[in-house]
């Protein structure tokens, strides 16, 4: 699977360490030294995985992991360090980092982690495509759908089923059984037989 993914370090033998392992499995590899060039990066292009430093200069790694997460960007982070502390790892993983690896890293180390990662996106990508598609049919079939759990609380129901049905946005969370409505002695009936 090849993937778009940035580097970020401010070491030139660590980019180009990644990027030539990275590259070599077919992937498309865009390397940043600092900060700045990294926040212009991600701004103008999109990438599957960005691995990102920790210590940056001026500005941490960590500081643009919160940047990453701010302009809502659909890709794994990972974090890299060659000071490895407690407080850093749980700060990254808390904002979101999918990993947090040490200096370091070998080849089978970066490669397994990028496979991970990537796997993990694409698992993330396919499952908002199918909640966004059956989104998509609740909200346009002409027919009443009325979700419930198993106290027969609802938990969703679609224009259909307000219309057809009378139930109104503030029916969610209500029993059903104690909602009044036109129709709901036939669908609860259908709704127990479920």
């Amino acid at each position: 699977m090849m993937a778009k993914i940035l580097i970020v370090d401010d070491e030139e033998s660590i980019r180009f360490t990644f990027d030539s392992f990275l590259s070599d499995e077919g992937h498309e590899v865009t390397t940043a030294g600092e900060y700045n060039e990294a926040l212009d990066i991600i701004s103008r292009d999109e990438f599957d995985l960005i691995f990102m430093d920790i210590v940056l200069g001026g500005k941490t790694g960590i500081d643009l992991l919160k940047e990453v997460k701010k302009m809502g960007l659909h890709c794994h982070v990972v974090m890299i360090t060659g000071y490895p502390n407690v407080e850093t790892a749980s700060a990254a993983l808390r904002l979101g980092a999918f990993d947090y690896i040490f200096k370091p890293v070998k080849q089978e180390i970066l490669l397994h982690i990028t496979g991970m990662a990537l796997q993990n996106k694409a698992l993330r990508d396919e499952n908002e495509k199918y909640r966004a598609n059956l989104e998509a049919i609740f909200k346009s079939v002409k027919d009443a759908i009325i979700t419930v759990d198993k106290d027969m609380a609802v938990l969703q129901a679609n224009e259909a089923a307000e219309k057809i049905c009378g139930l109104t946005s503030g029916s969610s969370g209500g029993n059903f059984g104690a909602i009044q409505t036109d129709c709901n002695s036939k669908c609860l009936e259908a709704l127990k037989k479920t």
